[in-house]
């Protein structure tokens, strides 16, 4: 009986933290989408009244630390601003010259394949893992909403600018999304999990596991 209402509670807790998954997911996907919207309504300019499909990307800064170099658009420290970016490859433009006949559908089975494989993991990773769950959700709902611009635009919409000039370090940073940033932080948890975590975790259950052993 004892065993049951266990097996019974660990259920409602799968199933309570699969839906509170699935609203996450749609609410990272759906701000990644809203965003990219906005960004299309303001973000672009006709760049030839008798060509209305060519745009120009018009930037707005919205913090500068530091001073601007006169004649330069990146400060002396760091640089945020918007500007859209129509990325018709992967993270910063990779194969992006393929033909659209390969590149497209390569496209579509790798986020496929990968959405499957996270979506497995999901499922498979003991619902005590909150971080290494949470993370691969991100990742999953960046995925997706990346996927989303694919099979909508067949591109996908970067408006996201950030610069920095740092000890003569200057980087101009490939635009990025909503998506990308959700991609990027689950990645970041994943990593913690696996490397710090996972240890602890291991080093526990050894501890738990060692007074059973030297009573047997």
């Amino acid at each position: 009986m004892i065993a049951r209402k266990l097996s019974s509670a660990a259920k409602r807790t799968r199933l309570v933290s699969y839906i509170f998954l699935l609203f996450m997911i749609l609410g990272s996907v759906g701000l990644d989408q809203a965003s990219k919207f906005h960004s299309e309504e303001t973000l672009m300019a006709w760049s030839h009244e008798s060509d209305p499909n060519l745009y120009k990307g018009s930037r707005f800064p919205i913090t500068s630390v530091g001073s601007v170099t006169p004649g330069e658009e990146t400060p002396v420290y760091l640089y945020l601003g918007f500007n859209y970016v129509r990325n018709l490859g992967a993270a910063w433009g990779a194969l992006s010259n393929l033909p659209d006949n390969i590149r497209v559908p390569f496209f579509y089975v790798v986020t496929t394949v990968a959405v499957f494989i996270i979506g497995l993991y999901i499922r498979t990773t003991p619902v005590e893992h909150r971080l290494a769950i949470f993370s691969l959700a991100l990742i999953l709902s960046g995925a997706i909403g990346n996927f989303i611009d694919r099979l909508r635009l067949g591109y996908v919409i970067d408006w996201i600018d950030v610069r920095w000039n740092l000890v003569g370090w200057r980087y101009d940073f490939p635009n990025f999304n909503v998506a990308d940033s959700a991609i990027t932080v689950g990645v970041a948890f994943l990593m913690f999990d696996m490397l710090v975590l996972e240890t602890i975790r291991r080093r526990t259950d050894k501890i738990q596991a060692t007074p059973a052993a030297v009573k047997a």
